[in-house]
């Protein structure tokens, strides 16, 4: 697969959006990201001194042009109730690292995207996983983006709230004081209505939260004072992301060698990847030289302008889709997609 070029054309370019403005799902990125960076501090002994001595210059990590993409599928699995071990991937975002930029691009794909099977019929996105688990879904993600997947790593949200748990909670900024009356309780989905949600509450201003309560905390949709919006959601999730950042990359979790432990043992447990040690190794080493404050956060979507990601519709007719709501792209195919993500992957 090559990629498009597309570096002749980037006179009237929109400028990408800079900064950790993640849409849903980011967290699972960073989560990701900091647990490799602890696990590589702890077992950098094993690096090969050239490596090292280079300042990580040179790292194994397969790449096509100079970029590393690595799908993140976020897994709302549950342990009870009638969805109980279900794969649907809710949260589908492409990392592509830059090998010598060594900046990051995130590209953020709607669960609802109607796409093809390789073994034949269409499906959304969020359920190719269950059907034809990471090779298909990474098959899928290629033909949509117009980019080589190298990388996958399905995680759970088991994972992010031990991660939190074992760090000893993070400290984070509540921006606006809200209630949601309508948390869903899981294995509560067949029940009375009022048994079927609780009511969460956050108070303006900082909190110690543990994992449980920062998993409710991004995950809030119903909140009033302004905090039912996905925008209000992702900025919660940004305020998280940050917390864990700080706490993943404090010197007393990095020496703490049970924390460590701890960190090692739940990602094995909650991630499935085809990711071996040494390649987490070198993520580490390449993270040592990425700037996070500068990742660039783009959004595949049906209500933005085309020159902001707003490249696909939802058919008011969904008779082809079995009456389901889907989005598609406009123009019945995914050529302005791919030329969209390659002028960000490789524009200036």
């Amino acid at each position: 697969m090559k990629y498009l070029d597309v570096k002749k054309s980037k006179k009237n370019e929109p400028k990408p959006t800079t900064g950790i403005t993640f849409k849903a799902g980011a967290i699972f990125v960073l989560v990701f990201l900091g647990i490799a960076g602890a696990l590589g501090y702890v077992f950098k002994d094993k690096i090969k001194p050239i490596q090292i001595i280079a300042n990580a210059t040179v790292i194994d990590l397969k790449e096509t042009d100079g970029r590393t993409n690595v799908l993140v599928l976020g897994s709302d699995q549950r342990d009870s109730g009638p969805e109980v071990g279900h794969a649907l991937t809710d949260t589908i975002l492409v990392a592509s690292i830059g090998k010598f930029d060594k900046d990051v691009v995130l590209i953020s794909v709607p669960r609802d995207l109607w796409v093809e099977l390789s073994g034949g019929g269409y499906e959304k996105i969020n359920a190719v996983y269950a059907f034809e688990g990471a090779d298909g879904i990474k098959k899928a993600i290629e033909k949509v983006l117009g980019i080589p997947i190298h990388y996958h790593t399905l995680i759970n949200f088991q994972l992010f709230k031990e991660v939190i748990d074992i760090l000893g909670g993070v400290d984070v900024e509540v921006t606006s004081t809200f209630t949601d009356y309508t948390y869903p309780v899981e294995g509560k989905e067949n029940a009375s209505e009022n048994e079927r949600y609780e009511t969460i509450h956050f108070e303006q201003g900082p909190q110690h939260m543990d994992g449980v309560t920062a998993l409710k905390f991004v995950r809030s949709r119903h909140g009033d004072n302004g905090e039912g919006t996905d925008f209000a959601r992702s900025r919660r999730q940004q305020a998280v992301i940050a917390a864990i950042k700080k706490k993943v990359l404090n010197v007393g979790v990095l020496i703490n060698p049970m924390k460590l432990k701890g960190l090692y043992d739940t990602y094995s447990k909650n991630v499935d990847s085809n990711m071996d040690f040494m390649t987490i190794e070198n993520f580490y080493m390449l993270s040592q030289q990425i700037d996070f404050e500068k990742i660039v956060s783009i959004v595949l979507d049906d209500r933005s302008s085309a020159d902001q990601g707003g490249l696909l519709y939802a058919p008011t007719d969904t008779t082809l889709y079995g009456g389901r709501y889907v989005l598609v792209p406009q123009t019945g195919n995914f050529d302005q997609i791919h030329a969209y993500v390659q002028k960000y992957l490789f524009g200036k």
